[in-house]
């Protein structure tokens, strides 16, 4: 495949169902990854705002307790930070003098002895005992009504235990009016701001993406159906331009060559009328012409202007001449008629090729000669070849291609039809040759249409109805064959028929 006839890749190739998981993915991914992201700014530049790192409040609430966990945080990173004691116990003290207005006592043991302590080790651990039942082994946080203790270890170059008591801690009652007073606090506090950003986030983030999926679906549809009332207006040279390889452009591309092959379909449905129309006007000539020359001597008979035998005579072949024109006319009709309808069956017979164009050679041999046309004949198959044929009715595909030579002959010029066989490894092709005005080559291949006229000139539609080669296709087509047609203007056609052969089954043979 060259580079050219690749499919371009582009978001208008995504199909339906890929862009609806996109859109849910990134509905949840781009959301998280948008609050990850303010996360990380939040902790690095406003965490002083919001107060997460120090407590600001002895009563219980979220807020606190983020509160609480930051400053052990803050508390555990300093004590096991590279800094010196001196340090440390000078950063301890900062991070202490806050807690203390807020009636929370706090010590700290380095490798079990003491390293910082706001007010006396033991009494702050008897604090934490009242509060709840502790053991300074394991970790606690404790928020009750009595008050707030918790226990942490450290873990680094020296292990640490931190201890921190509060008797002046409340929790509210959860009460239905405390609910909605916290509820209502939560909301309109810092914490409660937080929780909307995130959720706006989520919110716009999701409406977003929907629009953007909504907009590359429902406008494409609405151009396919903006074109389907083009067409259903009568617009049928209308085109949907939608260049994709998804549904939708797969759709749009059916729908586009479904309008051009209704186009087609009337165009040729136009032609059709327009050709039997044609027809009839030149199947009406033909039948006038007999009519009138019928109509003519039988006045002549009737007025006695055949006053003699010789003329009378003379007047009754012609009268019977022009009723086989119109009899064979009329033939020809119903056989088209019954073509088209499908109420033809053949009855073929194998037969040996030969004999059947040798008996046909005779005849139009003889009706040539009446036309005072030359005939040639020349036969090269084999003796044995055989063919399945209906022979009655391929004798008059035979016929009325010579009919059609003898009809567009030269008027200057002797006519002149070849009839030829040959043979090939699996059929045999007959052709019959003439030296008439031939057709131009536009022409050539519609010769075997129904009602099909080479010359549309008024002047030439008696020589013919536009049926006779039209018989002939549908035939050959029921024997399983092919006709076509070669030749030039003014140099003659040629006319070749190619059936093929049988190999088995000779007991019917002829």
């Amino acid at each position: 495949m060259n580079k050219k006839d690749k499919p371009k890749r582009s978001s208008r190739n995504l199909k339906i169902t890929t862009r609806i998981t996109l859109s849910t993915v990134f509905g949840i991914i781009g959301p998280l990854l948008i609050v990850l992201a303010m996360s990380g700014i939040f902790l690095n530049s406003i965490t002083s705002y919001f107060n997460f790192s120090a407590v600001t409040t002895d009563s219980y609430s979220m807020l606190n307790q983020i509160q609480w966990s930051q400053t052990m945080t803050t508390i555990s990173n300093e004590l096991i930070s590279d800094d010196s004691d001196e340090v440390k116990f000078e950063k301890l003290n900062d991070f202490a003098t806050p807690l203390e207005k807020l009636g929370v006592k706090l010590c700290i043991e380095k490798d079990g002895r003491d390293f910082y302590s706001t007010t006396d080790r033991e009494e702050i651990l008897a604090l934490s005992n009242k509060i709840t039942n502790t053991d300074t082994e394991k970790n606690i946080y404790y928020f009750g009504e009595n008050g707030m203790a918790i226990i942490n270890h450290i873990d680094g170059k020296s292990s640490y235990l931190v201890v921190a008591a509060s008797e002046n801690y409340s929790v509210n009652d959860i009460s239905a009016h405390n609910m909605a007073q916290t509820f209502s606090s939560l909301v309109f506090s810092k914490t409660g701001i937080l929780i909307l950003i995130v959720i706006l986030i989520f919110v716009v983030s999701i409406i977003t993406l929907s629009f953007i999926t909504s907009k590359t679906i429902s406008k494409p549809i609405r151009e396919l159906a903006d074109g389907a009332d083009e067409i259903a207006n009568g617009n049928l040279d209308y085109v949907i331009d939608y260049d994709s390889t998804n549904e939708i452009g797969i759709t749009v591309d059916a729908f586009n060559h479904m309008v051009k092959r209704l186009n087609a379909s009337i165009e040729k449905q136009n032609a059709l009328e327009q050709s039997r129309k044609e027809m009839i006007a030149g199947v009406a000539h033909d039948l006038r012409t007999p009519l009138t020359s019928v109509k003519g001597y039988v006045e002549g008979l009737r007025d006695g202007i055949a006053n003699t035998p010789e003329k009378q005579e003379q007047y009754l072949k012609t009268i019977y001449s022009s009723t086989l024109s119109m009899e064979r006319l009329l033939d020809e009709l119903l056989t088209i008629s019954r073509l088209e309808l499908g109420k033809i069956e053949l009855e073929p017979t194998v037969t040996r090729l030969c004999s059947f164009l040798d008996d046909c050679a005779e005849e139009i041999g003889l009706e040539l000669e009446k036309q005072d046309f030359d005939f040639e004949y020349s036969n090269n198959c084999s003796a044995d070849v055989l063919v399945s044929l209906d022979v009655d009715r391929f004798s008059r595909v035979i016929n009325n291609i010579v009919s059609n030579s003898i009809k567009y002959s030269k008027k200057d010029v002797k006519g002149r039809v070849c009839l030829e066989a040959q043979e090939y490894n699996k059929s045999v092709i007959i052709s019959i040759s003439d030296n008439g005005i031939g057709l131009d080559a536009e022409s050539i291949p519609k010769i075997f249409d129904t009602f099909y006229r080479a010359d549309k000139a008024r002047s030439k539609t008696s020589q013919g109805s536009g049926i006779g080669l039209s018989v002939c296709r549908q035939i050959v087509e029921l024997h399983g064959g092919h006709i076509w047609a070669t030749g030039s203007e003014g140099e003659g056609l040629t006319v070749h028929i190619s059936l093929n052969k049988v190999t088995e089954d000779k007991s019917n043979e002829r």
